[in-house]
C-alpha cells in the first residue's frame, strides 16, 4: 500500500500543493517537529542530530513524533521537550495530532516510507525538509530534499540533513538511562549478554544459527560466566530452549526480558563483560551506552548500519559476502543463508580482540590518573 498507492497518492498532492513558489525558513521559529523511522535502532542513531538542533535552538521548542514501535528507544534521547505518539497506520489521527502541535518546521528523518513523506506535506508547518532516496519517490512535498546516500552509515545521512540547514553537527548519538527500583542480575559478577533475534521484514534472515550461539558461548566462558539471553516477550518461546540447550551444554545461562522498555535492559548492557548480537536495535543501544560490543553483520551492510560507538566489532562472512541492506528489504536475488557463513571463529575472535582493545584502554586511563595525582 505504501508504494502502490502511496507514490502517486503523495505526487499528486505535493503536485497540487507545491505548483508555486517553493517556501523559505520562517522568520521566527517557536516550534520545531522532528521524528524518524520507527525502528529502534535508527530511532538511537537519530538521538545525535536532535541533540544538535537542540543545540542551535536552545530556546524553541522541539517536539519529537514518534511511534508505539520506537518508544522504548524514544524514551532514552535527549533533546526533545516533548514526545507526542503518533500511529503511522490511522492516517487520520496522525495528520490531526501533528497538526494539533502547530510546528513552524517539520524535519523528516525517514528514508523511503511515502507515508511520513504524507504526513510532513499535511502537518501543516510551514517550512518542511525530508530526503530524497534514490528509487522512492517521496522528496517532491518537502520545500528542501537532501540526497539520502547508501555508500555513508545513517548517522552521517541525518547529519548531512541537518547541515543543509546550517545547522553544526557535533554531537554523538547518546541516550540517557534513568535509575530502576531493582538493578536485574545485580548478584551476578561476570555477564555475557547475547541477542539473537532481529526484526523487522524477513528478519530470520539476519538471525544467526542457534549452534553457533552455543558453540561461541562454549569459547568465551568462564568459570562465573552468565550467558543471559535477551529478546521480547514474543522471544521468550526461542529463547527458553535457547537457555536450556546453553546449559545442557555445562554452562550457565538465563533468558531476560526487560520489564521497562529498554531501561533495565540497558542497565544489564552497561553491566556486561561484552554484548553479542545481531544488527538490530539492541545492539545500537549497547554500542552507544559505549559497553564492548560484537554485531554479528549478515545481510546488513556494516558501513550503513554497523554499530557506532567506540567499543564495537562487526562480524561478516569471510568470503566478502552479505551486506547487501540499504534500506532494510533489499533481500531479492541475494543469498538466503549469508549469516550461516559467519563462523564461531570469526565470533570468537571479535569478542577477544575487543576484550584485549577494552583492557588496553584501561590500563592507558589508570596510567594517565596515577600521573594526574602524583602531580
Amino acid at each position: 500500500m505504501d508504494y502502490w498507492v502511496g507514490i502517486p497518492l503523495l505526487n499528486v498532492l505535493a503536485t497540487a500543493k507545491v505548483s508555486g513558489r517553493r517556501r523559505r525558513w520562517p522568520a521566527e521559529v517557536a516550534r520545531i517537529g522532528m521524528m524518524c523511522s520507527p525502528a529502534l535502532g535508527d530511532t538511537l542513531l537519530f538521538s545525535a542530530v536532535l541533540q544538535d538542533v537542540r543545540a542551535h535552538f536552545p530556546d524553541t521548542e522541539i517536539i519529537h513524533f514518534c511511534m508505539r514501535q520506537n518508544l522504548a528507544a524514544a524514551e532514552l534521547i535527549p533533546g526533545a521537550d516533548r514526545r507526542v505518539l503518533i500511529d503511522l497506520t490511522r492516517p487520520i489521527d496522525a495528520i490531526r495530532k501533528i497538526r494539533s502541535e502547530r510546528v513552524d518546521v517539520l524535519l523528516d528523518f525517514t528514508s523511503w516510507q511515502r507515508l511520513t513523506a504524507f504526513y510532513s506535506l499535511m502537518s501543516g508547518a510551514r517550512f518542511t525538509v525530508g530526503f530524497q532516496t534514490a528509487g522512492q519517490h517521496r522528496g517532491r512535498g518537502y520545500d528542501v530534499t537532501v540526497k539520502h546516500c547508501n555508500d555513508q552509515h545513517e548517522v552521517e545521512n541525518f547529519r548531512a540533513l541537518v547541515r543543509m540547514l546550517g545547522i553544526p553537527t557535533k554531537a554523538e548519538p547518546k541516550v540517557l538511562v534513568p535509575e530502576v527500583a531493582v538493578e536485574p542480575l545485580c548478584e551476578e559478577k561476570d555477564i555475557v549478554v547475547l541477542h539473537p533475534w532481529a526484526a523487522g521484514q524477513q528478519s530470520w534472515l539476519r538471525e544467526w544459527p542457534e549452534e553457533r550461539w552455543i558453540g561461541l558461548a562454549q569459547r568465551i566462558a568462564r568459570s562465573e560466566t552468565l550467558f543471559v539471553v535477551t529478546g521480547s516477550p514474543a522471544d521468550m518461546k526461542r529463547s527458553d530452549p535457547m537457555v536450556k540447550r546453553i546449559v545442557q551444554s555445562g554452562l550457565r545461562a538465563a533468558s531476560y526480558v526487560s520489564p521497562d522498555g529498554f531501561c533495565s535492559l540497558a542497565h544489564l548492557i552497561l553491566r556486561a563483560r561484552v554484548v553479542v548480537s545481531v544488527n538490530t536495535g539492541v545492539m545500537h543501544l549497547a554500542a552507544i551506552l559505549n559497553s564492548p560490543t560484537v554485531s554479528l553483520n549478515g545481510p546488513t551492510a556494516p558501513h550503513r548500519w554497523g554499530p557506532w560507538g567506540q567499543r564495537v566489532a562487526s562480524v561478516r562472512p569471510s568470503d566478502g559476502s552479505g551486506g547487501f541492506l540499504n534500506l532494510g528489504f533489499e533481500f531479492n536475488g541475494h543469498s538466503e543463508s549469508v549469516m550461516e557463513k559467519i563462523s564461531i571463529e570469526d565470533a570468537e575472535a571479535a569478542v577477544q580482540n575487543l576484550a584485549s582493545d577494552v583492557a588496553v584502554s584501561c590500563n592507558r586511563i589508570v596510567k594517565e590518573k596515577s600521573a594526574s595525582w602524583k602531580e
